[in-house]
């Protein structure tokens, strides 16, 4: 899922799945490290339905102040994003029968956002203008002067950053059936460390732009909470055992803490 707190309206986190194959090398009985090259797809969701009234003073089209109206009708948005992942950890393996093995272990995480997009799904944004003193008038669908009302079905991509920093965790049990087929199953936890995307700088309702590059948030992190399954290949090489694992993560959706 992706956590972010707006200022307004509601964050609902969603879900996803990852896939990753990762490859292990102990270099004494019990610890080693793993490399990997994974897939992840995250989902959230963003609901407002409110006014949001700014007063604008600095130098205006109209030659004086007025109040900028933003009013959100029951409007949803949907934010989805693809992204590749390289995980670095050290591991602890743990025997815990003649064919089963306990490992747990972690480290830095590399994300690169390989597609980030948005959709309207429900709802709508309309942008005003109200003057008042002797005007006393709101101005509205005037696209020109940015008051124009945005509907569902519109799309577009997140600004984001080339590459951010996530920190996880892996815990996983192994059950050896014969040489050649090992299951693992887990837990998987990662949490990202930097913003996701690239700036908070527009302002919601007035550029058509996501939820998440709007000043009504500061941060946005992708989080991964959920159970792990996959295959383990084995093979000796050089002085220790080596094991390659290939396996899929499935997304919580627990709520944003």
């Amino acid at each position: 899922m992706l956590r972010y707190t707006p200022d307004i309206g509601e964050s609902q986190p969603g879900g996803g799945v990852s896939f990753l194959w990762q490859y292990q090398q102990f270099f004494t009985k019990h610890f080693g490290y793993g490399v990997g090259l994974g897939v992840s797809y995250f989902t959230a969701n963003y609901h407002i339905d409110e006014t949001i009234e700014q007063e604008i003073v600095d130098e205006t089209d109209a030659g004086r102040p007025y109040i900028l109206r933003t009013i959100f009708d029951d409007f949803n948005e949907k934010q989805k994003t693809l992204q590749l992942e390289v995980p670095l950890g050290l591991y602890l393996r743990l025997r815990v029968s003649e064919n089963s093995r306990f490992i747990i272990g972690g480290g830095p995480k590399v994300d690169f956002p390989l597609i980030c997009k948005f959709d309207y799904t429900e709802g709508s944004v309309e942008t005003r203008a109200y003057f008042g003193g002797d005007i006393d008038a709101e101005l509205r669908e005037l696209p020109q002067h940015g008051l124009y009302v945005q509907k569902p079905k519109e799309s577009n991509r997140i600004d984001r950053e080339v590459a951010l920093l996530s920190v996880y965790a892996d815990m996983l049990w192994t059950y050896r059936f014969n040489n050649s087929s090992i299951i693992h199953l887990g837990a998987y936890f990662s949490y990202g460390i930097s913003d996701m995307v690239s700036n908070h700088d527009a302002v919601m309702g007035v550029e058509r732009k996501s939820i998440l590059n709007s000043t009504l948030t500061e941060k946005v992190v992708p989080v991964c909470i959920g159970l792990k399954v996959g295959v383990t290949v084995p093979y000796q090489g050089g002085g220790g055992a080596t094991t390659s694992t290939a396996s899929s993560r499935y997304a919580s959706r627990a709520a944003s803490p």
